[in-house]
């Protein structure tokens, strides 16, 4: 994206040069640095000496320049290794404090920005991977979640909010973004024909997971798409104004959705919204529509043809992994990425079938994987021998075997076990069991290696949260609760419920397959995971799940 603000971020970069190397000389001490390096993104590793940079994507929306740029980085500062979040960013790890200012300098050259990636303001604003792409979609999101990641980059309001502030821009029933389970989700909707139709949005607030997850509550049936920049700033002032900056623990603002009650919040936004309307309605219509007109989705390289066929490998990888855009003859490419985690190698790969093959852009999913959009159906058997080239072939995408997972205890402060280890696990045994996409179709794991989650753990089919349980011979390990049933959507939506015990960390994986098993055999035809766990119930399901480990469950 390109940036309004551009003046702005270039003398921010050079102010947060001299501040690191302020650090660095000891004239910064530590507690002052800690707020400025999180305001771009730079987070203290498990050693507490060594950092991890996290580097926003609006929308997930990645160009192949841009990800030429982050390979470069990644290999002069990363190790050679990038990791794709639950929140559409790309992490590195292992960076050295004095190459970070380096890092913004060429991240802002190619339109990339760290500035809100942390810290007290708002995130990096997450929008449905496949916006614009498919025939069942309402309109193109994408566009709004940049404009909306523009607009605050620099408002008076961001980075001074009492906690940090997550927005989402959904446009499909099967809600990609993960509207709840932010602060401010926004919903694509249509309503109108012919001249009459018109772009708009529902909308939904104080959603957020963490130690006390709060799933948003409705509060719009439709604002219009030119307005979303207000009902925005409305929100955003709310929450700067009411929230609770005493106690970091409670300023989320679904804690203060739960002080005010979900009338007199309502009725706070709508005196918000008309003193904004009052002073700057016209200015932020005219914003929002000037941004989404500059707005262009870059044409294919190739024209349309039917989906080509080839071996059985190729076959159950397209079954899982290509969908049909709109429009005849281009098709959505999805990279299974396992645990997110990818090689310099692979990303260089990527980018140059996105030029080659599709229409120069990638796209990141929540459930951290790749797209790769515009490919015409001659061109995907080509694209898929690449990928068995770089190691990325793997079938099952958003599939049972496609586990997400946060980095856990291997680089997080904050983890209590290796929860990336806990997924390998989990794969593993699944795949041991036979258990697979053609078996089971649709399922998510999740996994987090703390209460935070990260791993959103707490909206999965299958949700892991890390914990230590001291034995009987006084030893802490690792342990898992395990989650069923949670899921996200406008209107349906739900926080998995808790299985009886809690796993030691070798156990775990034998307990999701009882149950995946479970699943597999006592489906009725056409039941989603989250139906069938309401129907048989979490009393026969904890049985289900003891009886894999029964000596061995806490």
């Amino acid at each position: 994206m390109s940036f309004r603000n551009d003046r702005q971020l270039r003398d921010g970069i050079a102010g947060h040069a001299g501040r690191i190397g302020g650090f660095i000389g000891g004239a910064v001490t530590s507690d002052e640095f800690r707020p400025m390096r999180l305001s771009y993104g730079l987070y203290y590793q498990l050693d507490h000496t060594s950092y991890m940079q996290r580097i926003k994507i609006p929308g997930g929306l990645v160009t192949a320049t841009q990800m030429r740029c982050l390979n470069d980085i990644a290999d002069d500062y990363g190790r050679g290794v990038a990791h794709l979040t639950t929140r559409q960013d790309i992490q590195l790890h292992w960076v050295p404090l004095e190459e970070v200012a380096t890092i913004y300098s060429r991240l802002h050259e190619v339109g990339i920005t760290t500035r809100g990636a942390c810290s007290d303001g708002v995130r990096n604003v997450t929008a449905c991977p496949h916006s614009g792409l498919l025939e069942t979609e309402s309109f193109d999101v994408t566009p709004y979640a940049q404009l909306v990641t523009d607009y605050f980059l620099f408002n008076p309001l961001n980075l001074t909010l009492p906690r940090k502030f997550k927005i989402s821009f959904t446009n499909c029933e099967r809600d990609c973004a993960q509207g709840p389970i932010n602060d401010i989700a926004f919903y694509g909707h249509v309503r109108g024909e012919g001249a009459r139709r018109e772009f708009g949005f529902a909308v939904a607030v104080a959603g957020g997971l963490g130690a006390q997850p709060y799933l948003a509550k409705h509060l719009r049936d439709f604002v219009p798409a030119d307005e979303v920049l207000i009902v925005a700033e409305a929100i955003v002032r709310i929450q700067h104004r009411l929230g609770e900056r005493k106690n970091r623990s409670r300023a989320r603002m679904k804690y203060l959705m739960r002080k005010l009650g979900a009338e007199a919040f309502a009725k706070a936004v709508d005196e918000e919204i008309a003193r904004v309307e009052v002073k700057r309605g016209d200015e932020l219509r005219r914003e929002a529509r000037e941004h989404i007109a500059d707005y262009i989705l870059p044409e294919p390289q190739r024209a349309g043809a039917p989906l080509a066929g080839g071996d059985a490998a190729y076959k159950a990888w397209a079954a899982t992994n290509v969908v049909p855009q709109r429009g005849a003859g281009h098709f959505l490419v999805t990279i299974t990425v396992p645990l997110g985690d990818y090689t310099t190698t692979q990303g260089r790969a990527i980018a140059e079938l996105a030029e080659t093959y599709g229409n120069g852009t990638l796209r990141i999913s929540n459930e951290q994987n790749l797209l790769l959009p515009f490919i015409s159906g001659k061109d995907v058997p080509d694209v898929y021998r690449r990928l068995v080239e770089i190691g990325l072939s793997e079938s099952g995408a958003n599939h049972i075997t496609d586990v997400v997972s946060c980095p856990g205890a291997d680089y997080c402060s904050l983890a209590v076990t290796r929860s990336m280890g806990m997924a390998e696990r989990v794969r593993h045994h699944l795949s041991e069991s036979g258990l697979s996409a053609d078996t089971i179709g649709e399922l998510h794991v999740k996994i987090s290696g703390c209460p935070n989650s990260c791993g959103q753990h707490h909206v999965g089919d299958i949700g892991l949260t890390g914990m230590m349980i001291k034995g009987k011979d006084g030893v802490e390990r690792p342990h898992y609760s395990i989650l069923l049933g949670g899921h996200v959507g406008e209107r349906d939506n739900a926080i998995g419920k808790r299985l009886g015990g809690r796993f030691p960390e070798a156990v775990a994986p034998r307990a999701i397959v009882a149950i995946a098993e479970c699943y597999r055999t006592r489906r009725v035809t056409g039941e989603p995971f989250h139906e069938f766990v309401q129907r048989i119930g979490m009393d026969e399901l904890s049985k289900v799940a003891a009886a894999a480990a029964p000596d061995d469950v806490r």
